[in-house]
């Protein structure tokens, strides 16, 4: 896949690499295997971390990976932000992908309450933002049919699914039916380490062309690197 739409390849910064050597080492392993643009996604939590403060930190995981000049995929600024109760009324325009409107919103992992969609609404529409909802994959056991039948009919809003979803029958069966139906899905490794959570997009590209064709996939690729503004 040209572009990972869900990683955690900042060091430092959350679970992700504890260091600058092991973020490298993942970059490597994702440019070897042909990822031109990383989301450099890591989790924001309102309650935890003021917005300011985790700004700050992201920026200086990312200078640092700047300075390490190592050769890498273009890291795109971004964030994996944590839907609560208020979550809304901060600007959180500074944690879209790059300079879209895109943003990466990550529903809580337990039994689902309406709420949780009116927060993402009401923060896609106070603020001019396009929701990205995250690993959709891993919450159809958590939130149930109906459930994540609303979060697929989000007007506007695009589903982010993990490679890992296309090596698992029953999750790759419920992906590609999305696909297969319209759904506007991205891809994302949502990798935090090269060995215990490492990325795989060459595997996902094998799963995707077999299963969808060297067509769907060829404008997949080209409507990704559209969607973040990547110049060819």
């Amino acid at each position: 896949m040209f572009v990972d739409f869900h990683s955690h390849i900042l060091a430092g910064v959350d679970d992700g690499p504890p260091d600058i050597k092991t973020s490298r080492e993942m970059l490597k392993i994702m440019k070897n295997q042909g990822v031109r643009v990383a989301a450099a996604t890591p989790h924001f939590y309102a309650h935890k971390q003021p917005l300011e403060e985790f700004l700050k930190t992201r920026q200086r995981a990312l200078d640092e990976l700047s300075v390490a000049g190592c050769d890498m995929p273009v890291i795109l600024p971004a964030a994996e932000v944590y839907i609560e109760r208020g979550i809304h009324n901060l600007d959180l325009s500074g944690l879209c992908y790059g300079n879209t409107r895109l943003i990466l919103v990550e529903l809580p992992f337990c039994p689902y309450q309406s709420w949780m969609l009116d927060e993402v609404y009401n923060l896609s529409v106070r603020h001019s933002l396009v929701p990205v909802f995250a690993h959709l994959d891993r919450y159809l056991l958590a939130h149930g049919p109906q459930a994540i039948g609303e979060i697929l009919g989000f007007d506007g809003a695009l589903i982010q699914v993990n490679h890992n979803s296309l090596f698992c029958r029953a999750t790759r069966k419920q992906v590609l039916g999305w696909i297969r139906k319209g759904v506007p899905v991205v891809f994302g490794s949502d990798c935090h380490h090269p060995k215990a959570r490492a990325p795989k997009p060459d595997k996902a590209r094998a799963v995707i062309k077999s299963r969808l064709g060297e067509r769907w996939l060829f404008e997949y690729e080209e409507f990704t690197l559209d969607l973040i503004g990547y110049q060819r």
